[in-house]
C-alpha cells in the first residue's frame, strides 16, 4: 500500500514538474518557428495551452525551412497572406486528439483525428466531422507519420512531455493537408487513376465526391476500367451513376485497419460486401485493396483492382490473387483507357495519372491546394518576419 501512495506521489511529481507547452517550445531551439507561428494565431494558443491529453507533432526549424523552399512564386499563390485561419488549421492539423506516444505506433498504420476541424473558415478546409486524420505506423522501425497525398514525416525526437498530460513528438517535415478526390487521385504515383476520373466527370459526381462529408471511395484503377471496358461501352448516365455510388460510403471515414468481415450501405443503396484476407489483405466483394489510407480532404480513398458490380453483389467473398470479374464477358476495347476523353485525353494503357489535364475539374469548395498552403503560410512568414511557413 505504502509502495503504491509512494510511486503515486512519485508520479504526480514528474507531471507537476512538466513545463506548460508554451514554456516547453520555447525551451526547444530547433522549435522556434513552431513558437513564432503559434504566437501568430493567439487564438489557437490559447486553445491549446487549456487543452489536456492532446499529442503535438511538432515539425522543426529545418521542416519549416525545407517547406519553404519548395514554396511556389507569390505571383502563382493567389493567396492572402493575412489568412490567419488557414494558418491556424494547418497548425491545428498537427494536433491530434489524444495522447499518443512512441509506444503506441506499430506496423499497422493506426489513423487518428486532429484538431483540424470543419469549422476553421480558412481557404485550407476539411469536411471529416471528427477532425482530419494522420496515421501513426512504424517503417523499418521508426516512427512516422501519414498526411494528404501518400506523404510521411519522420519522428526525430519522441515523447517529450508537457504540463496537462501534452505529448510532443517532434517531425523532421511538414504535415501535408489533404486536398479533395480529384485534385488528389490525379497526382497518386505509380497507379494509373484517368479512367476513374474520367467516369466521374461524365457522370456529373466529382463535385460530390469533392466535397460530401466522410467519405470513403473505393478507386478502381485504369487497368480494372480497361478490363470491363465493354461493358459501359453504350452505358446511359444513369447505370454508370450507379456503378460508380457503389464504390462510395459516406457517414464513415473507413481506413484499412478499421475493416472487418462486414457489410456496409453504399451511397448507391445496395450493400457493399467487406473482408478481410488471412494476409491481412483487404478484399471489396471480390476486388482487392491495392493501395489503401489515401488521406482526402473529406475522407479516405482506396484504389482497387476491379470495377465493382452493384447488380452482383457478393455475400460470400472469396479473396483470390486473380480477381473474379464483376462484369462477366465483359473484354478491353482497342488500346485507349475508358472514359478519359471527358477529361479532354485519351490515353493508351501505357499512361500515367500525370496524363490528367489542368482542366481535370478541382471544385472550389474545398481548394487546400499545396500553392495555397505553402501560400498562405509562405506570406506569414513576410508578414510576421518570421524565416518559416507553409
Amino acid at each position: 500500500m505504502r509502495t503504491s501512495i509512494a510511486l503515486a506521489f512519485c508520479v504526480s511529481g514528474v507531471l507537476a514538474q512538466a513545463p506548460s507547452l508554451t514554456d516547453l517550445i520555447a525551451s526547444q531551439p530547433d522549435l522556434s518557428t513552431l513558437g513564432t507561428a503559434l504566437g501568430s494565431v493567439p487564438d489557437l494558443a490559447e486553445t491549446l495551452a487549456g487543452l489536456s491529453n492532446i499529442t503535438i507533432l511538432a515539425p522543426t526549424n529545418s521542416a519549416f525551412e525545407a517547406l519553404l523552399a519548395q514554396a511556389d512564386t507569390p505571383e502563382s499563390i493567389g493567396v492572402n497572406s493575412s489568412d490567419v485561419q488557414a494558418i491556424a488549421a494547418i497548425l491545428a492539423y498537427h494536433v491530434l486528439n489524444g495522447t499518443y506516444v512512441s509506444s503506441d505506433f506499430s506496423e499497422t498504420p493506426t489513423f487518428v483525428s486532429s484538431l483540424f476541424l470543419p469549422s476553421f473558415d480558412g481557404s485550407i478546409r476539411t469536411n471529416v466531422t471528427d477532425g482530419q486524420n494522420v496515421g501513426l505506423t512504424l517503417d523499418g522501425g521508426n516512427a512516422t507519420i501519414l498526411s494528404g497525398e501518400l506523404k510521411s514525416a519522420n519522428v526525430i525526437e519522441e515523447d517529450i512531455l508537457a504540463a496537462n498530460s501534452v505529448t510532443v513528438h517532434k517531425i523532421d517535415s511538414v504535415l501535408t493537408v489533404p486536398r479533395n478526390a480529384s485534385t488528389t487521385l490525379s497526382k497518386i504515383p505509380d497507379v494509373e487513376l484517368t479512367a476513374a476520373l474520367g467516369a466521374l466527370t461524365a457522370a456529373n459526381l466529382v463535385d460530390t465526391i469533392d466535397s460530401v462529408a466522410d467519405l470513403t471511395i473505393f478507386v478502381p484503377s485504369n487497368a480494372a476500367f480497361t478490363t470491363a471496358a465493354s461493358a459501359f461501352a453504350n452505358a446511359s448516365i444513369e447505370t454508370l451513376t450507379s456503378v460508380l455510388t457503389y464504390h462510395a460510403i459516406t457517414g464513415a471515414v473507413v481506413f484499412s485497419s478499421d475493416i472487418t468481415n462486414t457489410t456496409v450501405k453504399t451511397i448507391n443503396g445496395n450493400d457493399l460486401t467487406l473482408s478481410v484476407g488471412a494476409d491481412g489483405t483487404v478484399y471489396v466483394d471480390n476486388a482487392k485493396v491495392i493501395l489503401p489510407n489515401i488521406v482526402l480532404s473529406n475522407g479516405v480513398a482506396h484504389i482497387i483492382d476491379t470495377v465493382l458490380n452493384p447488380e452482383d453483389e457478393v455475400e460470400n467473398p472469396t479473396p483470390a490473387a486473380t480477381p473474379t470479374p464483376a462484369f462477366p464477358g465483359a473484354t478491353a476495347i482497342g488500346t485507349d483507357v475508358p472514359f478519359t476523353s471527358a477529361l479532354g485525353t485519351s490515353p493508351t494503357r501505357t499512361g500515367t495519372a500525370s496524363s490528367v489535364p489542368t482542366s481535370t475539374p478541382s471544385p472550389s469548395e474545398f481548394p487546400g491546394t499545396a500553392a495555397q498552403v505553402k501560400g498562405a503560410l509562405g506570406g506569414a512568414v513576410i508578414g510576421f518576419g518570421l524565416a518559416m511557413m507553409l
